[in-house]
């Protein structure tokens, strides 16, 4: 004799939570997974954090700038180790910022082209400083001051 109707319905409710336990496990164990590749990721940029701009080494050395009233950093070119930071002091009453990028000549004087790696912002007393973990020649200059001449230069080896 065939299944009741009541019967059937069980068998597939039974059925139903099958499929429901088999797609909330798969469920749980991609969220568990994500979870480790996370980890892994952190870990991965965590040895990349160490070695940030900001970060001097053990055995760096602070190289100091300072930004005068005489529209000039001094000193205004600098060779340093990589590793080693530069940190650009107010020494001045008028406001300075320190930027790094290159100097153009335009129509209208010289101008400054950032290229991003800082950028102190306007600054009227205190200091900015930047670790320089690649070597290479570094540009920068007071965007407004440009004009009357005040870029330097680090060098790092």
């Amino acid at each position: 004799m065939g299944m009741t109707a009541f019967g059937k319905y069980t068998k597939f409710m039974e059925n139903m939570m099958r499929k429901n336990v088999v797609i909330l496990n798969i469920a749980a164990l991609l969220i568990l997974f994500s979870f480790y590749g996370c980890s892994i990721a952190d870990q991965a940029n965590s040895s990349l954090d160490s070695d940030s701009s900001t970060t001097p080494s053990p055995t760096a050395t602070t190289h100091i700038v300072e930004m005068t009233g005489n529209y000039e950093f001094v000193p205004s070119s600098l060779t340093i180790k990589q590793g080693d930071s530069v940190e650009w002091v107010m020494n001045s009453p008028k406001p300075h910022e320190v930027a790094s990028g290159t100097v153009i000549e335009t129509e209208d004087g010289k101008e400054g082209v950032p290229d991003d790696l800082w950028n102190s912002g306007k600054m009227v007393s205190g200091s900015f400083t930047y670790t320089f973990n690649s070597t290479g020649t570094f540009p920068y200059y007071c965007d407004s001051h440009v004009d009357q001449g005040m870029v330097g230069k680090i060098t790092v080896e």
